[in-house]
């Protein structure tokens, strides 16, 4: 996985280029596997083209900077957060843009026509974009009212059903586990034409040097009851378009929100989540339900397990736990695994940056999700895989 650039603007292309799985076809009257396949390539091919230049659609070119670790305060460069995620709000402003032309349109060979009053098409198509769009193959002619955008051959018949599929994903994404349902031309700025296949774990299979253990692992999910959530709604940096992976069990209803691992409260899983801001850009995490009874209840594990948990997570002596006691009286909130003190509050230390050593990591996960799963049994709410609850406890 890449980890420097040439500037920051590359690190803000980046993001999109790791995010293009690879290419899967679907049956369709609207476009065959080979129009489809054009339409990928030329998505993917808009990221490579911005990389090379960042230049084509006005990003700034600045010396590349990042933060070392995902818990590095975010002070020690204050700026830096905004320029990123500024470079990656760009790039979606654009990709909405030819969503729009697409989705809107009617096609017509390689263009697509679009009357003044389809979504003001005649207020929008300005100098500067017709400029970025002629950067990327597009050309953009008005003629008494009528708008007609021509790509390149080839192209117009896979981008029009990918178009489709990502606004109606959209459509039906607002579940038990997504409150919120995700951007329209979110799978279309992806290249992605079957939600349903795993192209999120494609994804962050690259992003992994220990691609055994990462498979070992999304096995284990997979045959297990976890569900598998793609682009989680409550994330920091970019809300409803965030690159991430969730497997996840639940016990108790789902709140319409899956956010940080280390603040999960009733779900067991990982989390898997692209930061544009950090050295290491890929992480894991892991969500764990009603920790502190988990802790409480460390006699009953295995020894392997033990050493697994109690490896991890120790106490600091922050007194975050205790902040609102007013008598300054009232004890650390951990709990003594094995000698160590952990911490009860969040679980920050499950974060790891790679699949350390061999297999060590996806059997510590998979024996302590056994572990909360027995625990938890009777607390268990089955969810269907598009987010429909089951069984409510």
């Amino acid at each position: 996985m890449k980890k420097t650039f040439d500037n920051l603007a590359q690190r803000g292309v980046h993001y999109f280029l790791a995010a293009m799985p690879f290419f899967h076809a679907v049956a369709s009257d609207l476009a065959d596997a080979k129009e489809q396949e054009n339409a990928y390539h030329f998505i993917k091919g808009i990221y490579q083209k911005l990389y090379d230049d960042p230049g084509l659609l006005g990003l700034k070119i600045l010396p590349d900077d990042c933060f070392p670790d995902w818990w590095t305060p975010k002070k020690e460069k204050p700026k830096l957060p905004a320029q990123i995620r500024g470079y990656i709000k760009n790039i979606n402003i654009f990709m909405e843009q030819l969503f729009q032309i697409v989705h809107l349109g009617e096609v017509d060979g390689n263009s697509f026509i679009l009357a003044e009053d389809s979504a003001k098409a005649g207020s929008s198509v300005k100098p500067a974009l017709r400029k970025r769009l002629a950067a990327f193959g597009i050309t953009a002619d008005e003629d008494d009212g009528t708008f007609r955008f021509t790509f390149p051959t080839g192209t117009a018949c896979g981008l029009k059903l990918l178009a489709a599929i990502s606004a109606g994903h959209s459509e039906r994404s607002a579940t038990a586990i997504h409150k919120r349902p995700v951007k329209p031309f979110l799978l279309f700025s992806h290249g992605v034409f079957d939600p349903a296949s795993p192209y999120t774990v494609e994804i962050f299979r690259g992003l992994f040097e220990n691609t055994e253990a990462f498979d070992k692992l999304m096995g284990y999910f997979e045959k297990n009851g976890f569900i598998r959530v793609d682009h989680k709604n409550d994330f920091v940096g970019i809300k409803g378009e965030a690159l991430s992976l969730d497997y996840v069990k639940f016990y108790g209803k789902p709140e319409g929100l899956i956010g940080f691992c280390w603040k999960t409260r009733n779900m067991s899983g990982v989390g898997l989540e692209y930061n544009e801001l950090t050295h290491h850009c890929a992480t894991i995490g892991i969500h764990i339900p009603f920790y502190r009874e988990v802790l409480a209840n460390a006699d009953q594990m295995g020894e392997s397990l033990r050493s697994f948990i109690s490896g991890t997570n120790k106490c600091m002596g922050c007194g975050y736990c205790v902040q609102m006691d007013k008598t300054k009286l009232k004890p650390l909130r951990f709990v003594t695994v094995d000698g160590n003190n952990l911490c009860t509050y969040f679980t920050f230390g499950y974060t790891y940056l790679e699949f350390y050593g061999d297999m060590w990591l996806t059997d510590g996960i998979i024996e302590l999700m056994d572990f909360v799963d027995e625990m938890f049994a009777d607390r268990r709410v089955e969810v269907g895989a598009s987010g429909e609850l089951r069984i409510e406890s």
